[in-house]
């Protein structure tokens, strides 16, 4: 997904921020923040873009609060047919694009 953000805005950006909820198991916060870095490294290193990966808690941090509710929305009007809630923020809402709907690895 974070790919596929990027790629769409290309150097539109002075720095990229990436902001995640934070992890009680530090095991599972360093993956999740490695995998976060090798990929803004990568594309940090194509057009010069400085990045940094931040964790604060989700009761704290209203992007975070944001995210959940728009990934919510979109998951109630696949899963169950209800599109009301995307309705609500479709003016907010640029795409849906699938993370794991192109591609032939079966993820679950």
């Amino acid at each position: 997904m974070l790919q596929h953000v990027l790629h769409q805005h290309g150097t539109s950006f002075s720095r990229v921020q990436v902001i995640a909820d934070q992890i009680p198991v530090k095991r599972r916060r360093r993956d999740i923040e490695k995998a976060g870095k090798v990929t803004l490294a990568h594309w940090s290193k194509e057009i010069g873009v400085p990045y940094e990966v931040l964790f604060h808690s989700s009761k704290s941090e209203l992007n975070l609060q944001i995210a959940d509710y728009v990934n919510w929305a979109v998951f109630k009007k696949r899963e169950r047919n209800d599109t009301r809630s995307c309705d609500l923020i479709s003016g907010f809402v640029r795409s849906e694009f699938e993370t794991f709907g192109s591609g032939g690895i079966f993820y679950y």
